[in-house]
């Protein structure tokens, strides 16, 4: 108790800091209008979707990046999913390019600030028998090279990258066992890769699909989707963020549930922010089943929806 009293004045203290020193604090996030459907495994003529997100390159075109396989279900060994590629040239409609890496899943792509190489790619391959959650870089965002190692054990779903300066923060999730109590991990990597920081286990319990968003130089919002409950048969989707600031971090109140339709579940699949004519959207998809039931024809539909944050 006298811990938690310590951590509540310690969050007040540095709110005042913060305050007396002119910047604004992040107390909230909200949505302020109806999601807009963007694409589906069916419009692009695939099994189940997974592990997708949206960035926009130095060009302007935006991108998203997704994990498929190409037959009617997902493939009995998830580790046979690819990584495909769609373009758009105004954020809300995307045309299938194709696939360009082979057996690759729970990954995500962002940008970086690097002249030569400015495209990163995050994921999980199976290598010599082991799940190891590696690296690439990209000119293009095209054609990935360099792949390094950065951990040599499993990692879930969903790892993402945020710069800040010439680092390089990673949010991944680790898998425990029978799939409880599933925590968010945070360490800091050099542009190439190196880490430079302990691996920290960040607060919150059962957190399922996070992924980082970079708000500016100070802050990034992890957005987890969690289940309330752990392992049971009645287990719902829910959502809250959190805002990560090095050691830094506290539950912010949103609701994007109101959006959601009680019918389909839902999960966060956004690194990063995506700008479109001036307005912050964040990405997620949703399911018309439960994933328990994806090897039998489900329907994954993917969406934008209007990001406001909120300040004082």
């Amino acid at each position: 108790m006298i811990k938690l009293f310590k951590r509540i004045a310690f969050l007040f203290l540095l709110a005042a800091v913060l305050c007396a020193c002119g910047e604004k604090v992040i107390t909230g996030v909200s949505f302020p209008g109806p999601p807009i459907e963007i694409a589906s495994n069916e419009s692009f003529g695939m099994g189940m979707i997974n592990y997708y997100n949206i960035i926009q390159g130095p060009d302007g075109t935006y991108r998203m990046y997704f994990a498929a396989n190409e037959n009617s279900g997902i493939a009995e060994d998830e580790w046979h999913q690819n990584l495909y590629l769609a373009e758009s040239s105004d954020g809300f409609h995307y045309e299938l390019k194709g696939k360009i890496m082979e057996s690759l899943i729970e990954q995500s792509v962002c940008l970086v600030k690097d002249k030569d190489w400015p495209y990163r790619l995050i994921g999980n391959q199976l290598l010599d028998g082991k799940h190891c959650l590696c690296l690439w870089k990209s000119k293009d965002g095209i054609e990935f090279t360099g792949r390094k190692v950065l951990f040599d054990f499993k990692h879930d779903t969903q790892n993402t990258l945020t710069q800040h300066g010439s680092r390089m923060k990673l949010y991944s999730r680790l898998t425990q066992e029978h799939y409880q109590n599933r925590r968010i991990t945070l360490a800091e990597f050099t542009l190439d890769g190196e880490q430079v920081s302990e691996t920290e286990i960040l607060a919150g319990d059962c957190l399922y699909n996070s992924a980082a968003s970079k708000v500016d130089e100070r802050y990034d919002l992890l957005f987890p989707t969690y289940y309330n409950t752990h392992g049971g048969t009645t287990d719902t989707c829910s959502f809250r963020c959190y805002l990560a600031d090095g050691s830094f971090m506290r539950e912010l109140p949103c609701e994007l549930n109101r959006w959601v339709d009680e019918s389909e579940e839902w999960a966060l699949a956004s690194p990063g922010f995506i700008f479109i004519n001036g307005d912050r959207y964040l990405a997620f998809a949703t399911r018309t089943a439960s994933h328990d039931h994806s090897h039998t024809g489900m329907i994954s539909r993917y969406k934008l929806i209007k990001v406001v944050l909120e300040y004082e």
